[in-house]
């Protein structure tokens, strides 16, 4: 009896956070005076077919509640995974959505809270969920990954907060929703801006130049040609103007590591301007290829490159001074 009972109080414990509500919209509490009013004038009438027009249409709003309900009461939200993105642009969050039943739920509203609310008006809960984004249905017995986007506000950690789904399938005379605690974040980079050139440093933080040495960047002239020349790099076009065989010559560039310096941008008295400028540095040398590094008052990031790099730097830029 102990271990039936400890199995109750289990399966109860787990449910407990995961509460669906449902309440009546407007139009359900129109539909609900429309039944009353068909219901007083078959009343006051004695009309048969009134009567049974208003069980009717009562009938049609109870099946509606209970599917309302059903819509919603197994769904499960699995794993949450936030993109990180610029400022400025859309934030997503990746929802894994569960629904292990053997009908398909439709008409499923995503809606997130960031900011705790301080008020005993419950209609405020309902305005501080911002941002719906509405899933046409989850197929049954499946998991479903659905895209939610926010604004990106600020640069830093963005939360996703708790999670409402909502729905007022299938006849919209219902909303009912269900709540997901999350505390998942996505890294919001500086806004990419910025009119300086893209410094030469070396890793030691002087100043080196930018020599023009054989590459495959851009075209620099035209040179007679010698042998061993690769043959893709002859200029077919000249040689059929004039006849002289010629090679084309690229720059490319050859120096020390780049150290991207929070000191360097001592002419932008804003914070967020170098911020800024050492994120457009920072993709422009990634673009570039070139090794570099990162420099700020409280972090210094070695040389390096690559995607993981960049995103490491690039991190090291949004929480700036925002952890």
């Amino acid at each position: 009896m102990t271990d039936y009972l400890s199995k109750l109080y289990q399966r109860f414990n787990a449910r407990r956070d995961r509460r669906v509500y449902i309440m009546p919209t407007r139009f359900g509490i129109i539909y609900a005076g429309l039944l009353l009013l068909i219901l007083l004038g078959s009343i006051n009438y004695n009309n048969s077919l009134g009567h049974l027009l208003c069980f009717l249409l009562a009938s049609m709003g109870w099946v509606g509640m209970h599917h309302s309900y059903r819509n919603l009461a197994k769904i499960n939200l699995i794993k949450v995974s936030g993109e990180p993105t610029f400022l400025g642009q859309k934030v997503t969050f990746k929802l894994q959505l569960d629904n292990p039943t053997q009908t398909t739920s439709y008409q499923i509203e995503l809606a997130s809270r960031r900011l705790p609310i301080s008020s005993k008006n419950p209609f405020k809960y309902f305005k501080a969920y911002l941002y719906p984004s509405v899933s046409e249905q989850l197929e049954s017995n499946s998991h479903s990954f659905i895209p939610y986007t926010m604004p990106s506000i600020k640069r830093g950690r963005c939360v996703l907060g708790r999670v409402r789904i909502a729905s007022q399938f299938p006849l919209g005379l219902f909303t009912t929703w269900s709540y997901f605690p999350t505390t998942v974040t996505a890294i919001i980079y500086p806004e990419a801006k910025g009119e300086l050139p893209l410094p030469i440093l070396s890793s030691e933080g002087s100043l080196t130049q930018q020599n023009n040495v054989s590459g495959d960047d851009d075209f620099s002239a035209l040179t007679n040609y010698r042998a061993g020349d690769p043959l893709k790099s002859i200029a077919w076009k000249a040689l059929a103007r004039d006849n002289v065989l010629r090679t084309k010559q690229f720059n490319g560039f050859q120096g020390g590591d780049l150290m991207l310096s929070w000191q360097s941008l001592s002419q932008l008295a804003n914070s967020e301007e170098r911020l800024s400028q050492l994120c457009q540095w920072v993709i422009d040398a990634e673009k570039a290829g070139i090794q570099y590094g990162l420099t700020l008052p409280n972090k210094a990031i070695p040389s390096g490159s690559g995607k993981q790099h960049q995103q490491r730097c690039l991190t090291a830029l949004a929480l700036y001074n925002n952890d």
